[in-house]
């Protein structure tokens, strides 16, 4: 039985949910040599399932499922000397949301409260705060080396509001293949909130989506590695993967789903800016913990 509908639908199902599902982008028809690589493409092993789409506009949805990490890539793709080059595109998004609200019970005081599950993701993630609107010289570690131990809250001490009318929170990325390292540092602003609770994004701090892709009879090699043997697309398959993968990534401007009963419109960044990881100084705000 042929699972890749279902499978491509599960796994765009997120991404669906980040942004409108319709596409304003100009769509363009493969040339001759492409025609040969439009289809689907599954494989994987058996805990981890890959799964591309090529459409005939030259553009594609890559989706991995299983694993710690589900990933759904869109972008285009296009001829190449004997192969086809996919490009990812996506939405420029913070690598970590952030939602604050109101407790009166603080009073003055304000609190931060660190997701751990989502940020045990993260490479090496910082945070400082600040009175004003200059950045810190430094940012200061938020767990110890080998925190193997992950608990679901990581609350720190309450602080006194007028210290905090901005906070910083960074890690440690790679823009780009080969690069160096930097520490790449979101800026936040607190309008009156007083109580914060921080996440991460582990897909935004990947370097996007840049491979070769060759068919060798109707088996597609990814960068060298084998992927699928190459089939019809299904009717099901595309319209799931263009509004659900694709739109999404190739319309930044559409506007974002209304808010579900319950949901927290999350923290707007004032500012996303690099430093180099000399910044990060001081010892970490929780340390690991034992087994």
């Amino acid at each position: 039985m042929n699972h890749t509908p279902r499978l491509l639908r599960s796994a765009c199902a997120t991404a669906a949910a980040l942004a409108a599902l319709t596409a304003s982008f100009t769509l363009h028809a493969a040339t001759t040599a492409e025609s040969g690589y439009v289809g689907e493409y599954r494989g994987g092993s058996v805990d981890t399932i890959a799964q591309l789409a090529l459409l005939a506009d030259n553009t594609f949805c890559f989706a991995l499922t299983g694993g710690a990490l589900d990933m759904v890539m869109a972008g285009r793709w296009k001829s190449e000397g004997s192969g086809v080059r996919l490009q990812q595109v996506r939405q420029d998004q913070t690598l970590f949301p952030a939602y604050a609200r109101k407790v009166a019970a603080l009073g003055a005081m304000v609190e931060f409260d660190f997701h751990g599950h989502t940020l045990s993701s993260a490479r090496a993630p910082v945070f400082a705060v600040s009175a004003d609107d200059k950045a810190p010289a430094a940012l200061r570690p938020l767990f110890g080396q080998g925190n193997s131990n992950w608990s679901e809250n990581y609350p720190l001490p309450p602080l006194p509001a007028e210290s905090v009318r901005y906070f910083y929170l960074g890690d440690v990325v790679e823009e780009a293949p080969g690069k160096p390292a930097v520490v790449k540092v979101v800026q936040y602003r607190l309008d009156g909130a007083n109580s914060v609770r921080v996440g991460f994004d582990p897909l935004q701090a990947m370097p996007l989506m840049n491979q070769r892709a060759e068919l060798q009879g109707d088996m597609l090699f990814l960068s060298g590695s084998r992927l699928g043997k190459r089939r019809a697309l299904d009717p099901e398959v595309v319209q799931t993967v263009r509004t659900g993968c694709i739109a999404p990534a190739l319309n930044p401007g559409a506007p974002r789903p209304a808010l579900k009963q319950g949901e927290t419109q999350p923290l707007q960044p004032l500012r996303t800016f690099t430093v180099s990881p000399s910044a990060i100084q001081g010892t970490p705000f929780f340390e690991a913990k034992s087994n």
